[in-house]
């Protein structure tokens, strides 16, 4: 498969705040937290850098689940992102913890076991985990609605 390439683009806005887009599609303005002199109530980069590695393991799990047969009602995955912070000159990601829910067409047993397998591969597949290693933890939880 070719390489892929993506590509996003953060306009300052003034002060503290960016205009983030895609493709020429303005998403979200965001601001830095307060602590580093951001403003009140924006998003902040790393909110978005969690909600982007949410889409992905939901991206890969409905790409498996769809191969697999695994029928969904529901699907919602909350990243947590957890950041260390040692002044500017040192802020590192220190853990990634995924929580997923799934709500499935027909909830039994078998379909449960299913969207278990299909939570694994989609774990062991994830781009994340595969290009930060064992450096920074990433953990995963699966529920059922």
């Amino acid at each position: 498969m070719p390489e892929m390439n993506f590509e996003g683009t953060a306009t300052w806005k003034g002060a503290t705040e960016c205009e983030l887009s895609i493709k020429g599609k303005k998403l979200v303005t965001v601001s830095p937290p307060p602590s580093f002199g951001g403003k009140e109530g924006y998003c902040v980069p790393e909110d978005i850098f969690a909600a982007a590695l949410a889409s992905c393991i939901n991206t890969l799990f409905l790409l498996i689940a769809k191969n697999s047969q695994l029928g969904l009602k529901h699907l919602e995955t909350k990243a947590n992102v957890k950041m260390n912070v040692e002044g500017m000159e040192k802020m590192i990601f220190t853990n990634v913890h995924f929580n997923m829910t799934v709500g499935l067409e027909n909830d039994n047993e078998r379909e449960r076991k299913k969207a278990n397998t299909v939570y694994g591969m989609a774990q062991k597949i994830c781009p994340i985990r595969q290009s930060w290693g064992e450096a920074v933890p990433i953990s995963f939880e699966l529920n059922f609605k």
